[in-house]
């Protein structure tokens, strides 16, 4: 190797190309900046190696380094379009086929390059030339070397023309920047133009050099400009695709630009609309123009609504600011429109639901997701006690009364965890240690991407209603208990269902009347209200023996009892127990006699008769209500006891055939009856003795 000093601006050259990779590289996300890396990374490469070419005094070694640079040199000019392409706002361009395409020229170079021997499409004759103050390449420029030429200047002029129209539709502020991307793009080319036609000193290719002193000039730009970090792109990027309309105005208030929101807003497009003096851009708005005109110098931030086309209303936040330039001189003014429409209307909804949940006459919570309180409306406070100061941060088991088991806790949570709504009554603990109800709704708060965030319970004092609803209960229980008492259960049950009764034929059922015998002469000594009272020890007492055996009361009249057994639930013991209950009714007025004659107060004497067989029953009319039966078996039960005897059970003869087998009975033999004639009847002794009923089985 030798050295010769004209590798000097060469190695600087390189030094300021790395240097502008590096910094590229640390600003790749500015629009641009990766190729601008890229860029300068192939004329750091270009310069290196070319470096090694002059230093090398044999041709192999000299060929082989000119073989390397092309490496950088080629895909320079690729490089640099697709800077200024994403410079001007023409990045669609870019695609990866585009770039793929521009890249073929560039990759057929190289290979011609690398394998020249064999076609010498690069260089023909290639010799080394000495004498000089460094070894160099001589040699004729081959077809292919003429291409390359060609693609790479085609490339250049079409950046520079890009770069021009940029130059002339950009606001001031954008033209200092394409100005020194105009001088790189000139210098670069001046300096390999020089190259190509041989006016450089001794055949040095100054292009090296050349892209070191353009990487300067943007260096330049870069630090005092923003080249990468402010760029037309972001016009095109940002301003045109805000949501909010954007109007510039010059210090004439004409306008010189708007994007696509504001020419919406206007009605008009942009050639429309550029040049044209504000007041006739605000002419449908004078009062809106009027503002502006007043202050014409000054910020403005204010609300306004205005009508856009015929029938609709829109209201804008309008941001009216000066731009000015370095020297602090009004340069123009930039008007932002923010339609602030849906916002006012959502406050405004807002608005409505805050005052209806102050208003409200509902407990209204709201908590995180371990249940701590952060919101209570002053219904709350009135009802529990708590204020709201109390009542934020604290958990809501505050108000748990304890009332609820385990599960009802849990099962409440498990609810609303799930992402469901849990509704459901429950007994809470005021400050105060007062218990009340509450209807409550809880449901959980989710945020836009369906997570809970929060949960929301709606609940309701409940308490009164509570009470009415427990002395509501309490007096059914009093009704269905009267009820009860009137009619059979089954009954009631038909009556509140169906409004009515529809009558039943029963086959077999047994009916018992009885009546005082010496009623008429012992009440004519008694005053009414001992005559009423004295029936009432008796029927109770009677009561209490028929519910004893499943019979059915069904009426008294006068000094007369009359009750069944076997309805409104059929059974097959219907007749043994309506005798077994007769016997104890027998028992009780004879044990009453004599404790009345040991007293010396007046007494009762019974008959008692019982027939059985079918009958019907039901309820007729639809005012006090009473259960009824009808039939034959019920006038001759009625005979049974008429034609009876004091201190005696009588029963037919129906009756004897279904309890002869449990009780004495003596046979009367055929006694009239009323409007019945000659019946056979029975009196019943008394019960069976079960060794009795054994010795008869045998």
């Amino acid at each position: 190797m030798q050295y010769t000093p004209y590798i000097i601006p060469i190695f600087i050259a390189a030094i300021i190309s790395g240097g502008l990779t590096l910094w590229g590289q640390r600003r790749r996300p500015a629009p641009g900046a990766g190729w601008f890396t890229a860029l300068m990374f192939s004329a750091f490469f270009w310069a290196l190696f070319y470096i090694l070419e002059l230093v090398s005094t044999d041709l192999p070694a000299t060929l082989l380094w000119s073989k390397v640079q092309y490496l950088g040199s080629v895909t320079l000019t690729v490089e640099w379009l697709a800077l200024v392409l994403t410079y001007t706002g023409q990045r669609r361009w870019l695609s990866p086929r585009n770039v793929a395409l521009l890249f073929i020229i560039p990759l057929i170079t190289l290979a011609l390059t690398w394998t020249n021997e064999h076609h010498e499409l690069i260089w023909v004759n290639v010799g080394l030339v000495s004498g000089i103050p460094f070894n160099t390449l001589s040699f004729t420029p081959g077809a292919w070397y003429w291409v390359n030429i060609a693609y790479s200047y085609a490339l250049f002029v079409f950046s520079t023309i890009l770069l021009v129209v940029a130059f002339v539709r950009s606001t001031p502020l954008y033209r200092r920047q394409i100005i020194f991307l105009l001088l790189f793009s000139i210098l670069t080319w001046m300096g390999n133009l020089a190259y190509t036609v041989g006016l450089t000193p001794h055949g040095m290719n100054l292009t090296p050099i050349t892209f070191s002193v353009s990487g300067l000039l943007i260096a330049w730009g870069l630090f005092r400009y923003r080249i990468l970090d402010i760029a037309p792109v972001a016009r095109d990027a940002v301003v045109e695709s805000m949501s909010d309309g954007v109007i510039v105005l010059d210090p004439q208030n004409r306008v010189v630009d708007l994007n696509p929101v504001a020419q919406g807003l206007l009605g008009h497009t942009l050639p429309e609309i550029v040049g044209q003096p504000l007041a006739q851009v605000l002419a449908d708005w004078p009062a809106l123009m009027e503002l502006c005109r007043e202050q014409k110098s000054a910020s403005i931030h204010t609300e306004i609504p205005l009508n856009i086309g015929e029938d609709e209303r829109r209201i804008f936040d309008l941001h009216v600011s000066p731009l000015r330039d370095q020297r602090g001189r009004m340069t123009g003014r930039l008007m932002l429109w923010h339609d602030v429409t849906e916002r006012k209307q959502t406050e405004d909804k807002l608005r409505q639901l805050s005052r209806a949940m102050e208003q409200s006459g509902s407990t209204i919570v709201i908590t995180d997701l371990d249940g701590n309180i952060e919101f209570v409306n002053p219904a709350f406070t009135r009802i529990t006690g708590y204020t709201p100061e109390e009542a934020i941060g604290e958990n809501t088991r505050v108000l748990k009364s304890g009332e609820h088991p385990t599960e009802f806790y849990r099962e409440l949570w498990d609810t609303i965890t799930r992402g469901e709504v849990w509704q459901g009554e429950m007994v809470n603990r005021k400050k105060n240690g007062e218990f009340y109800w509450e209807a409550a709704t809880l449901s959980p708060v989710k945020d836009e991407a369906g997570r809970t965030t929060h949960y929301l319970a709606i609940k309701e004092d409940i308490t009164a209603r509570k009470k009415i609803e427990a002395a509501l209960a309490q007096e059914q229980l009093k009704s269905d208990a009267l009820l009860r008492n009137i009619l059979p259960a089954g009954i009631i049950t038909e009556i509140k269902e169906q409004g009515h009764v529809a009558p039943v034929l029963f086959d077999c059922a047994s009916i018992m009347f009885t009546d005082f015998g010496n009623f008429t002469a012992t009440a004519e000594h008694l005053g009414p209200q001992e005559l009423v009272a004295s029936l009432d020890r008796y029927f109770t007492a009677f009561d209490r023996v028929i519910e004893k055996y499943g019979l059915e009361k069904l009426k008294t009249i006068g000094d007369g009892y009359m009750c069944a057994g076997g309805l409104p639930l059929p059974n097959s013991t219907h007749a043994v127990d309506i005798v077994n209950a007769a016997l104890e009714i027998l028992d009780f007025t004879r044990q009453e006699k004599e404790k009345q004659q040991r007293a010396g107060q007046h007494y009762w004497d019974i008959r008692i008769g019982i027939s059985s067989g079918p009958v019907i029953a039901g309820i007729v009319g639809r005012q006090k209500y009473a259960y009824d039966v009808w039939g034959d078996t019920v006038v001759i039960a009625s005979r049974m006891e008429s034609s009876g005897e004091i201190g005696r059970v009588n029963i037919s003869r129906s009756t004897y055939k279904l309890v002869r087998d449990q009780f004495d009975c003596e046979y009367r033999g055929k006694v009239h009856a009323k409007h019945k004639g000659q019946v056979e009847m029975y009196f019943v002794n008394g019960r069976v003795e079960r060794d009795l009923i054994d010795r008869q089985i045998f």
